[in-house]
C-alpha cells in the first residue's frame, strides 16, 4: 500500500514539474515580446536581442520565485 502511494506522489510531482516548466517557457516568450515591444515604443530604437532575453529572463525568474512564496506554507 505504501509503495502505490509513493508512486502516485512521484507521478503527481513529475506531472506538476512538467506543467510548471511548460508554463514558465510560455510566460518567458510572452515577457520577451512585451520587453521587446516596450523598448521599441519607449526608446524608438531596436533593443539588442541579448539584452531583451536577459531582461525577460530576469523578470520571469523574479515573478516565478515571488509567486512561489505566495503559496500557503511555501516558506515554512
Amino acid at each position: 500500500m505504501a509503495m502505490s502511494g509513493m508512486m502516485g506522489s512521484l507521478v503527481a510531482w513529475l506531472i506538476g514539474t512538467i506543467i510548471g516548466i511548460v508554463l514558465s517557457i510560455i510566460y518567458f516568450v510572452i515577457t520577451l515580446f512585451v520587453v521587446k515591444a516596450g523598448a521599441d515604443i519607449v526608446f524608438a530604437e531596436n533593443l539588442g536581442t541579448d539584452m531583451a532575453v536577459l531582461a525577460a529572463a530576469l523578470i520571469t525568474v523574479g515573478s516565478m520565485l515571488g509567486g512561489a512564496g505566495m503559496r500557503k506554507g511555501a516558506l515554512d
